[in-house]
């Protein structure tokens, strides 16, 4: 599958697009590429601030890529490496250095809600796309990291709602729920994510991303060394 992940530049906001088929599913390919291109984005200077989005019309991203995960059923290391390599890109973007603004053009669902939930704000189309976290329907109990990004971002009985129904909500929905920060046209998706991002990229970096670790820090260390411990007893109920 195709894997593309691309970056351009507008009023010192990098405009980071990832694509992966027409789900935007997290193939390692693609994990490995965000990795990459967001290490990189952190050290660059002239970049004030970040806006992520994914390619296409469907999906923001619909989470794990199950087509894969099936080939590596008898490989548990296999699969362990990249769930791991997964916490890296949340890891990474949890205490990203700059402001992070989501523009979900699609579907968010399961991993892929969990990598919006990871940046500072979420704007989302108001036409298309749920969000979701099926994982209840799925047998795949949230590790310990997804759990404590999902109560950062919304409230309690949003996430109730989200994590025992495994519902589909809408961007309007999401937003009444606390875990969308605002809804607008597929048109004005882009414009207004980077709009919003340049004005946090004002902010002093150093300040932004102390205020960011102090109230994260906590959540990276569940991503780094919590979530590791429970991969095979989470993938146990699947299987």
């Amino acid at each position: 599958m195709l894997v593309d992940v691309t970056m351009h530049e507008e009023e010192s906001v990098a405009v980071l697009t990832f694509s992966c088929g027409e789900d935007n599913a997290l193939s390692p390919e693609l994990v490995a590429a965000l990795e990459l291109k967001l290490t990189e984005l952190e050290k660059d200077d002239s970049v004030r601030a970040l806006v992520l989005t994914g390619g296409g019309a469907k999906a923001f991203c619909t989470g794990l890529d199950l087509k894969w995960l099936a080939t590596k059923a008898k490989e548990p290391q296999c699969i362990g490496a990249y769930l791991k390599a997964i916490n890296e890109v949340y890891l990474r973007l949890t205490l990203f250095s700059k402001p992070t603004v989501g523009a979900l053009n699609g579907h968010t669902f399961a991993a892929g809600l969990f990598l919006a939930a990871h940046l500072d704000f979420r704007v989302m189309r108001d036409d298309r796309g749920w969000a979701c976290l099926p994982e209840v329907d799925i047998n795949i109990p949230l590790l310990p990291g997804m759990i404590a990004i999902c109560e950062a971002v919304m409230p309690p009985q949003s996430f109730r709602q989200f994590y025992y129904t495994g519902a589909r909500f809408t961007a309007t929905q999401a937003q009444e729920m606390g875990f969308v920060d605002k809804v607008c046209s597929l048109d004005e998706l882009l414009p207004q994510a980077v709009a919003f991002a340049a004005t946090l990229g004002k902010k002093q970096t150093r300040t932004y991303a102390e205020m960011k670790r102090r109230i994260r820090q906590p959540i990276a260390d569940l991503l780094r060394d919590e979530d590791p411990k429970h991969f095979a007893a989470t993938l146990s109920f699947a299987m």
